[in-house]
């Protein structure tokens, strides 16, 4: 059984979600599935290449994993973690490029995250103590430059990841 520790977050992580907040609303370059339920998202503009891939590089990426998550348009849900088709979840998060990110609300509370974007989209972040614990990481927040990431989890809140 795992119980919940409660610790403080360090200011610089705090600083780091704050600034991310503060940089929107930021256009989404693409929305994509990763492996398993996991979903990532680049946000802002090209900053460069990846050396090994040539990948596109933007100003921040978005790496949401070890949580339910839940993709609304309006009041309509049209993706889920669970969701086991692979087309199906690319084709819906390829809907999200271009569209912005206009707000990230957290209830401290609940550990809850809802990321609302443009064209009526909302994407609800809670931790499913079914499948994790709450040293899980819900999402890492990954700056263009840093060499480190901003990392939430209930049980460490936010912080920063090398």
């Amino acid at each position: 059984m795992n119980a919940i520790l409660q610790l403080p977050t360090p200011a610089s992580a705090r600083h780091r979600f704050e600034k991310f907040r503060s940089s929107l609303p930021l256009s989404v370059a693409q929305a994509r599935r990763g492996f398993g339920g996991y979903i990532m998202f680049d946000f802002g503009t090209e900053q460069s290449r990846d050396a090994i891939t040539n990948e596109p590089q933007y100003d921040w990426h978005l790496w949401v994993s070890m949580c339910d998550w839940d993709l609304y348009k309006g009041e309509s849900r049209i993706l889920w973690r669970r969701e086991s088709d692979n087309a199906l979840a690319g084709a819906i998060l390829g809907q999200l490029a271009g569209e912005r990110l206009l707000d990230v609300e957290h209830d401290s509370q609940d550990d809850c995250f809802v990321f609302v974007f443009s064209g009526g989209y909302r994407l609800n972040l809670d931790p499913d103590f079914y499948d994790y614990d709450a040293s899980d990481d819900l999402f890492m927040l990954f700056e263009h430059n840093k060499h480190d990431c901003l990392s939430y989890s209930p049980g460490k809140h936010f912080y920063q990841a090398a």
